[in-house]
């Protein structure tokens, strides 16, 4: 046997002896009430040491288990006659490594080892919370062969112990099941080391928000320590003594929350629920911020005893509660504030001078409101009736006005006739004193209060196999002003290498939207991933700014066009005839509808110094119902450019989002020219503003219809593209919903090839798995980016949490198809208030994956 001096353990022995650093707290009972265990020992292991293994809030799961040993050291030894109990350690001083538990325990011949722990996470913070009993269990699914018992006993733990902590799920494994065994196992030292049967408890997470909380409760940890207790004596066969024990959990009936400092009598028993003045403090400077309401009577009197609650702030309770003789007896009771409700927060707040007048007024409240006392009309001037709409049970209101006038003084009025769900009258000043009104002043802002807003990108966020020399075209749902466009607003950057590429940014404005286009001054590299951002800084007409940083992602492929110009403009439009002058075009407006040569509206990628400028009116009028306009080219010199199938033709428009329709025509197989030889290609809406690349693949064999009218009984051409052809026109048409009138602008008319780089590389493949990448810059501020993968489409939510693992702002939320992401993170809250500087904690959720970082926002 192990000398006792060898050893950091702590053991009692005998009923009459005690050590000296317990005597103080436990004397031993004269004529134990449960007889059986004579001559029985058993080992209790409170699993760590010191303060180790930190919960959420800062109370260990090393110092809970040490407080449920000593609570089971008294139970044992003051109501059982059992020969001796042994501990592992008596104090959070004691260090006592894994191997020497089992070989203190082994050198004492106990009976039997219990293991107490509770459950963690590698989540920041989880809301998981179960309980876990685990048995020494060999490779091949067997128990612990030299000393078994451990299953048998786990299985009556570990529901016993999930009924006590009234959480589910509970269950009992073998630990070689649970962990996997590198050996024959098991696995836990505490199993695998032992002499005698064995078993290990895990009660729950202390890495949950709730249950740490209940951890730091004195009474709780003697309530852990009775269901082990209990579990001990069942397994020996021995019944349960009448169980006198009234417990539950105070809560404020408004907000959920446990009550703090809340006194609580039944049966000649009392007890006070935690507060931050007696415990709470430890683990927090907020006095508001840690709760637990638990409370715990033991050794009530009577067989139906009457509780009382009373708590500061709050109406006191009274319940009669019928005893049970075989298990804890359970009540919660929700108390009542005595608090009159107030006003937490408004929208419009005190002196908004910007409320948007098509938005509704919300008022928040410190509780449940009655609706039945507000009156139907509380906006002055005029007396403006609205809808009442009740949220978050009736504790936030929102007010629908019929009407509200821009620019104009409003005052909203909260009778102090307004009661809560409880009858208290509303506290208007926070004195504590209910029945007095408030008015909030406010002002209507303008038609416009929101910063200019991206609506589409061109290429694609998020796409694939994009060619090598794009215009980027980011689309705003209002016209910016020009004088907030600078060419470092925009950046467009390889993030393989954090290449930032140059080019020219051009600002359009078309039917009062803008679009930003960025012309690339080099071709960009295959199968890369490249991020496009603007910077805070646009501002609307009104001076409303964009104070986020937009970021968007696409991939390039590896083809890039080599092209034959067939007409790029640059000297001027005289190959083409007017829109007016073929005499295919129908059902236009003549002072609408011209064409010419244009300075302004480039492509700027082939340095272009002229483009072709086509305005166009429809006459909706008209009863053919056919609309065409032909922009026929005849000069000699473009139309000497031939072709095939092969081809891919293609023209850079710059579309005005009218939603009318533009297609290429050509000649073929048939030259010099003959109705027969006509073929079109289907119709693409204009709905983009600014530059695009449209191509008409010819390869695919895609055509559509030229009928020669409306009547649609004759057609030109065959839909085969089989021949030589050279090209015809543009055509426009209107589209259903489209516009009246318009421009559109077209250059560099050409033929093209798709090429293969001829540059080493591979395209990078869709990603094989959910992926969370570093943010950067990190630290930042004001903003940071966050880059993700999806390898398959999914929903997907990307949410940023404080450390105690409150949620502060979902970035995103939704289901997206496979490839690479980025989101932004401007450093606010879901309210779109600054958050304080510090560590916070980002993660990806999907599919059941889950994967976090840190990053820190600096100020």
């Amino acid at each position: 046997m192990m000398g006792r001096s060898q050893v950091s353990g702590f053991w009692i022995k005998g009923v009459g002896i005690a050590i000296v650093s317990l005597s103080s707290i436990y004397a031993p009972l004269n004529g134990q009430e449960i007889t059986g265990l004579a001559g029985w020992n058993i080992y209790f292991d409170p699993g760590h040491s010191h303060y180790e293994n930190m919960g959420v809030y800062g109370y260990s799961e090393a110092e809970k288990n040490l407080a449920v040993a000593l609570n089971l050291y008294d139970l044992f030894m003051t109501k059982t006659d059992i020969d001796t109990v042994y501990l592992s350690r008596a104090s959070q001083d004691d260090y006592i490594n894994l191997l020497d538990r089992s070989l203190d325990a082994n050198g004492w011949g106990a009976a039997w080892f219990h293991s107490i722990h509770s459950d963690a996470t590698s989540e920041p913070t989880t809301t998981l919370n179960s309980v876990l009993m685990l048995w020494g269990q060999h490779k091949d699914g067997t128990e612990k062969r030299w000393a078994p018992g451990g299953q048998r006993m786990s299985k009556i733990m570990a529901p016993m112990l999930a009924k006590g902590m009234r959480t589910s799920p509970w269950s009992d494994w073998g630990d070689c099941s649970f962990y996997g065994c590198t050996g024959d196992g098991p696995w836990l030292s505490v199993n695998r080391n032992t002499d005698m049967p064995s078993e290990l408890s895990e009660s729950g997470f202390h890495t949950n928000r709730i249950q740490n909380q209940r951890n730091m409760n004195a009474h709780w940890k003697r309530m852990e320590a009775y269901t082990f207790f209990w579990s001990i004596l069942q397994d020996h066969g021995i019944a349960r003594p009448q169980v006198r024990i009234l417990n539950g959990i105070l809560y404020d009936i408004e907000s959920g929350i446990p009550v703090n400092g809340a006194a609580v009598v039944a049966g000649g028993v009392t007890d006070t629920t935690d507060s931050w003045e007696t415990v709470f403090y430890k683990y927090s400077t907020d006095p508001d911020k840690l709760h637990n309401g638990f409370y715990f009577l033991e050794d009530v009197v009577g067989d139906t005893v009457e509780l009382i609650v009373s708590a500061p702030g709050y109406y006191p309770d009274t319940a009669q509660v019928a005893m049970v003789d075989t298990f804890f007896t359970f009540r919660d009771m929700h108390l009542v504030s005595s608090t009159p409700p107030i006003l937490v927060a408004s929208t419009p707040a005190e002196g908004d001078s910007l409320f948007p007048a098509w938005e509704p007024i919300i008022l928040e409240f410190s509780r449940p409101m009655d609706p039945d006392s507000f009156e139907t009309t509380f906006l002055t001037p005029g007396g403006i009736n609205g809808i009442f709409l009740w949220y978050e049970d009736n504790r936030e209101l929102h007010f629908y006005p019929d009407s509200l006038e821009l620019l104009t003084e409003y005052t909203l009025t909260i009778p102090g006739t307004a009661v809560d769900a409880y009858g208290h009258p509303f506290d208007a000043d926070g004195n504590g004193t209910g029945g007095d009104s408030l008015m909030i002043s406010f002002r209507t802002g303008p038609a416009d209060l929101f910063a200019p807003q991206p609506v589409a990108m061109l290429p694609v966020p998020a796409s694939r196999d994009n060619h090598l020399q794009p215009i980027i075209n980011l689309e705003y749902d209002e016209a910016i002003d020009s004088t907030s466009v600078s060419q470092g607003i925009m950046g467009l950057v390889n993030l393989s290498n954090s290449y930032q590429v140059p080019g020219v940014l051009e600002h359009y404005v078309v039917r009062e939207r803008s679009t930003l286009n960025f012309f690339p001054s080099e071709m960009l590299d295959a199968g890369k991933r490249y991020s496009l951002s603007i910077l805070p800084g646009l501002r609307d007409l009104l001076g409303n700014e964009e104070t986020e940083t937009r970021a968007f992602v696409f991939n390039t492929g590896s083809e890039y066009y080599l092209p034959t110009t067939i007409d790029n403009f640059n000297s001027g439009v005289s190959n083409w005839w007017a829109p007016t002058g073929s005499g295919s075009t129908k059902g236009y407006l003549s002072e609408y509808t011209s064409y010419g040569a244009d300075t302004t509206y480039l492509n700027l990628l082939t340095a272009s110094t002229q483009s072709m400028r086509l305005n166009y009116g429809w006459d909706t009028s008209a009863t053919s119902n056919y609309w065409l306009i032909r922009e026929y080219l005849s000069g000699a010199g473009p139309r000497a450019v031939h072709f095939n199938n092969t081809y891919t033709l293609q023209a850079y428009v710059f579309g005005d989002g009218s939603g009318n329709l533009f297609r290429f025509a050509v000649d073929d197989n048939n030259l010099p020219e003959t109705a027969a030889a006509h073929e079109v290609s289907p119709w693409y809406t204009i709905d983009w503003i600014g530059w695009k690349l449209v191509s008409w693949d010819m390869s695919l064999g895609e055509t559509g219809i030229w009928w020669e009218d409306a009547s649609q009984t004759t057609r030109l051409g065959n839909d085969v593209l089989n021949g030589t052809m050279r090209f015809d026109s543009f055509q426009l048409s209107w589209g259903d919903g489209g516009a009246v009138t318009g421009t559109v602008y077209f250059d560099d008319l050409r033929i093209a090839k798709s090429e293969g780089l001829a540059v080493p590389g591979e395209i990078e493949p869709l990603p094989e798995q959910f992926a969370l990448h570093a943010n950067y810059p990190n630290p930042f501020n004001p903003s940071t980016i966050i880059p993700y993968d999806v390898p398959r489409q999914a929903n997907v939510r990307l949410v940023i949490y404080d450390l105690l693992g409150q949620p502060v702002r979902t970035l995103f939320t939704g289901h997206i198809m496979p490839g690479y992401y980025q989101a932004v993170w401007d450093g606010k809250d879901s309210r779109g208030r600054q958050a304080a500087s510090g560590i916070y904690i980002y993660s990806l959720q999907a599919e059941g994956t889950l994967i976090s970082r840190k990053m820190v926002l600096t100020k």
